[in-house]
């Protein structure tokens, strides 16, 4: 499909879903977005308005500026990953124009287990990917960050005794999972129910989430497994280096392996409370890792603080910035 023809696709796209690009309802989209982060901005800043201030100061521009490239690094890895999954499952958008639509997800990023970046099915789907397969791949790309982001929190476990429980347990999901996806005999049992128990207009949403394990089952094939998960530890590691880095610059003197652990520990505690975003789950084990690593409560809010700003909220405002360029494209 050549360039005049995904446009004049992605326009198409636009008239058949007036509801989500009708003027008004886009506006208050974004307003209800920008709202959020204002309202978690003054609540955090009420919380600790001075310890906020004090290490900013610390930190510093040069050390927030270092921060938030290593979140950049984190996106454009993970948007490799996305598109390779694209690829896999036979669909070929452009890498600027897809590059664009993945970061308009993120604008969703503050909903319920993210599931608000599902935002990009809308958008492909000017470019002929269906919902059941973009949507395959979205699974595919969370799945793929838990198991990234629970290879390096598992590296500091023996820190934090308490917290291996919650990490064998995922690493349990993770194995049955990845077992139950390799196998038809269930597909087939729950198409077989639903052809024969189900009205037609149910057994079409059965037949929706069976495409959709298929597609989903496509991106993890042992080698994009294992690219996939690659890929995830460097994006995630980027940014638990700039959350090391933000320690360091605090006076905290705590290792890196700690640090690492933390941080994506605290974020498979946000992932499993499915709070939008991880809001508050993230927030308060981070604070407790660090206290019980010897950080002061201050110094542990300020850090915790900063790198959701940097990492989290950065992510929501860069996705805000791409919807009107994607909305307005002719």
């Amino acid at each position: 499909m050549d360039e005049q023809k995904l446009i004049t696709a992605e326009k198409t796209q636009r008239e058949r879903d007036p509801y989500l690009f009708s003027g008004w309802r886009f506006t208050a989209m974004i307003v209800v977005i920008i709202l959020s982060a204002v309202g978690y901005l003054l609540f955090s800043i009420w919380g600790g308005w001075r310890e906020v201030l004090s290490a900013v100061s610390k930190v510093g521009v040069g050390g927030i500026a270092f921060a938030l490239t290593l979140s950049l690094v984190n996106y454009t890895l993970r948007f490799v990953r996305w598109q390779h999954y694209l690829g896999l499952l036979g669909f070929h958008v452009p890498w600027l124009r897809s590059f664009r639509i993945y970061i308009a997800g993120f604008s969703l990023t503050a909903t319920p287990g993210k599931a608000g970046e599902a935002l990009r099915s809308v958008f492909l789907k000017g470019y002929g990917v269906t919902y059941r397969r973009s949507i395959g791949a979205l699974i595919s790309e969370r799945f793929s960050d838990l198991i990234s982001v629970s290879l390096i929190a598992a590296g500091g476990l023996w820190v934090f005794p308490q917290a291996r429980p919650a990490v064998i347990a995922v690493a349990v999901v993770i194995v049955f999972v990845l077992f139950m996806i390799q196998k038809n005999a269930w597909l087939r049992a729950i198409e077989k129910l639903a052809d024969k128990y189900l009205p037609s207009r149910f057994s079409s949403g059965v037949d929706f989430f069976i495409d959709t394990v298929l597609a989903f089952r496509s991106c993890f094939n042992f080698w994009a497994l294992v690219y996939g998960i690659g890929l995830g530890v460097l994006a995630w590691g980027a940014e638990a280096t700039a959350f090391w880095m933000i320690l360091r610059l605090l006076g905290c003197d705590i290792p890196c392996l700690t640090a690492f652990s933390i941080y994506a520990f605290s974020l498979l505690v946000g992932a499993v409370t499915f709070l939008p975003g991880g809001l508050g789950g993230t927030e308060v084990a981070m604070i407790e890792l660090l206290h019980l690593s010897g950080v002061p409560f201050s110094d542990a809010i300020a850090a915790t603080l900063v790198i959701r700003i940097a990492t989290l909220w950065f992510s929501i405002f860069l996705g805000v910035a791409a919807l009107p360029k994607l909305r307005g494209q002719e």
